[in-house]
């Protein structure tokens, strides 16, 4: 409890300085915040730290709702109630809420968008602070993760046994096989819409648009694309042993990706590479992807899965001729897998003239299954050839004791395997276009889709923008193709839209600075975060809570940070009129001829170890070209994570 203590104590100091900054921009309520800091310390001595961390981000989500639905409902949230039935307005942040909501809960016809932007950041600064869950709660994620396994739907090839899937047979199969669920694809949660199934013509636009991205990406030929390995860690090995250095490679894999064109440099050291001295067995095993939890919010982690060696290093050429091809082709006019700032954009448009609508879906790459991508990828057997021989068809666990160690998949990949995103975003597009066609009675056509323009749909990962006509008909599709739509996060009504990390409410950005952690002494990384955090701040305007950040990482008594300039891209506290600027010793380098100040700066340390025979000429020509430091002879290996820290040295002046 010790550590959750200080947790309170800082997260307790933040709001304090936020509600300063409040006040500063809104003196006449300087009283209601008075009040305010009195009723959130109330609420934390009853609940603890789950008031910050769960109860106000949820009233934050109930909040976004009514500014889209234009109206403030009654929440069962505690402390966020009123003791007068006729008005909803609740007693903690009545004086921002009354900005925004007349009493009785209908939205004024100008809020104040300030007052928005208030409410927003103090009832999410801490919702993503990384707490630990409790272990109940971790199991009880395992056990969904597994449950949702089992409720996607079977495939109609045989994935399981290379020798049985034949990728061509893919051309009977289609998206109108499915037998709609009326019940199950009817949402009465978006009010003013009605949300239909899926018929028959809807589900063959589908499929058509699938086709197209099929032939816009072509057939996939393995030696044509970029093989590399990833950054995080693999399921068969622990970290310190060589990537390059290949003990395993499963039959269906082979099938795909011969082992002496992929897992050595070429046929020349074929004699002295691992596979070629490992016995046949443990080259034919199926290794399983390995289930692993991550800090996410106090409720529940978030579950990752690391993938084994060999089906991570060819995950990663599928994504690359992905990648590739999508933007190379029409498909890039409405994804772009290295800018998410599109979808931001046309969000916070759309919160202006309420011509698109933004959808978010639930556990996105778990409900996926075999069974779509078959119908996804049926137009270019090859890719899904590929696709079937690099998934991992078994995952295992140590986390939840009441759940099977080990478990066979149904769905098609979980987030770690290297071609999820892309897959689940042309996916995700197939769905949005065919929808788009089917509504507007248009015949799909490559020449119907170029002519839709950039700004019409946009898709990156799970997050959809889809013009206003075809959103109820595009969340009638995704839940009954087995989907669920998020629909907390879901907007379809009134101007507040959200995509891609950017909050829009009427064509104002009102996206709110997070605070990930508080700043410890034995962790650099905590500082690093802080130092992002008050510069965000700063950037954002809430002055008084940067100086608390800052305030507290100095009072550790430990680091020494310089002031920078906005957009330096240097480490260092950006200017602040609250605080002091540091006191830090400077000299003048006569070397270089130029000022230096004596301050922590980041580092990483790193152990490594030079590769050796065969498996560093095949590391040789994957990484070749990153190979920048004239005084590394040979490439290397990692002994050890990289670890941040923050060194004590003379730096330049900037």
């Amino acid at each position: 409890m010790k550590g959750h203590d200080s947790y309170v104590e800082f997260a307790l100091g933040l709001f304090d300085s936020l509600f300063k900054d409040c006040e500063s921009q809104y003196p006449a309520l300087a009283k209601e915040f008075k009040r305010d800091q009195t009723r959130l310390r109330s609420a934390v001595e009853s609940h603890g730290l789950r008031f910050i961390l769960e109860t106000m981000p949820a009233w934050r989500k109930h909040l976004d709702k009514c500014l889209a639905e234009q109206r403030l409902t009654r929440s069962h949230y505690h402390h966020f109630g009123n003791s007068d039935p006729k008005r909803v307005i609740p007693r903690f942040l009545r004086g921002l809420t009354l900005r925004v909501f007349d009493h009785d809960g209908t939205l004024k016809p100008d809020p104040d968008v300030q007052a928005i932007r208030c409410l927003r950041q103090l009832l999410g600064v801490a919702r993503r602070l990384r707490v630990d869950c409790k272990p109940k709660s971790r199991s009880d994620a395992v056990r969904e993760f597994v449950r949702t396994d089992l409720e996607v739907k079977s495939p109609s090839l045989d994935w399981s046994r290379p020798d049985d899937f034949d990728g061509s047979k893919s051309d009977a199969v289609s998206f109108t096989d499915i037998v709609p669920d009326s019940e199950s694809s009817k949402q009465g949660i978006f009010p003013g819409f009605e949300v239909s199934s899926l018929g028959y013509k809807h589900a063959e636009c589908i499929q058509q648009c699938a086709d197209y991205m099929s032939s816009c990406l072509g057939s996939f030929n393995p030696l044509d694309w970029r093989f590399r390995h990833g950054p995080g860690a693999l399921s068969d090995r622990r970290f310190g042993t060589h990537k390059y250095e290949f003990t395993n490679w499963p039959d269906r894999l082979d099938s795909v990706f011969p082992m002496a064109d992929f897992a050595c440099a070429n046929y020349a050291v074929w004699q002295d590479s691992s596979l070629y001295k490992t016995h046949d067995w443990e080259i034919r095993k199926e290794y399983p992807a390995k289930l692993c939890c991550v800090p996410k919010t106090i409720v529940a982690p978030r579950l990752i899965a690391s993938e084994p060696t060999a089906l991570q290093w060819c995950q990663q050429g599928i994504r690359d001729f992905l990648y590739t091809r999508v933007r190379r082709s029409h498909i890039g006019a409405f994804v772009d897998f290295g800018r998410q700032d599109l979808n931001g954009s046309l969000a916070l448009e759309a919160s202006h003239s309420g011509s698109h609508c933004t959808i978010d879906l639930s556990s996105a790459s778990d409900r996926i299954s075999c069974w779509h991508v078959e119908r996804l990828f049926r137009r270019s057997p090859s890719l899904l050839d590929a696709c079937r021989a690099t998934r991992s068809m078994y995952i295992q666990q140590d986390i939840c004791r009441r759940t099977p160690k080990q478990v066979m998949l149904r769905k098609y990949s979980t987030m770690g395997n290297a071609t999820t995103f892309p897959v689940q975003s042309i996916f995700f597009l197939a769905i949005v276009l065919g929808t788009l066609h089917y509504v507007r009675g248009i015949r799909v056509s490559s020449r119907s889709i170029r002519s839709l323009g950039t700004k019409e749909v946009r898709v990156f990962g799970d997050d959809l923008i889809v013009p206003n006509d075809c959103a109820a008909a595009t969340v009638g599709a995704l839940s009954a193709l087995g989907l669920k739509v998020n629909a907390a996060k879901t907007f379809m009504n009134g101007l507040f839209r959200e995509s891609c990390g950017v909050d829009a409410y009427a064509g104002h950005d009102v996206t709110t600075v997070s605070v990930l952690t508080a700043p410890i002494q034995a962790g650099p990384g905590s500082i690093v975060s802080s130092v992002d955090v008050h510069n965000n701040f700063c950037s954002r305007g809430w002055y008084n809570a940067a100086h608390w950040i800052r305030k507290t990482v100095q009072s550790l008594g430990k680091y020494k940070i310089r002031e920078i300039a906005h957009g330096s891209g240097l480490f260092g506290w950006y200017p602040n009129y609250i605080d002091d600027e540091p006191r830090l010793k400077t000299r003048f380098n006569r070397h270089l001829q130029v000022r230096e100040v004596r301050c922590h700066n980041q580092s990483v340390k790193d152990r490594v170890q030079p590769s050796a025979e065969s498996a560093a000429l095949l590391q040789f020509f994957t990484e070749a070209a990153k190979v920048v430091e004239r005084n590394k002879s040979s490439l290397h290996f990692h002994l050890q994570r990289a670890k941040s820290s923050l060194r004590l040295g003379w730096v330049a002046l900037s």
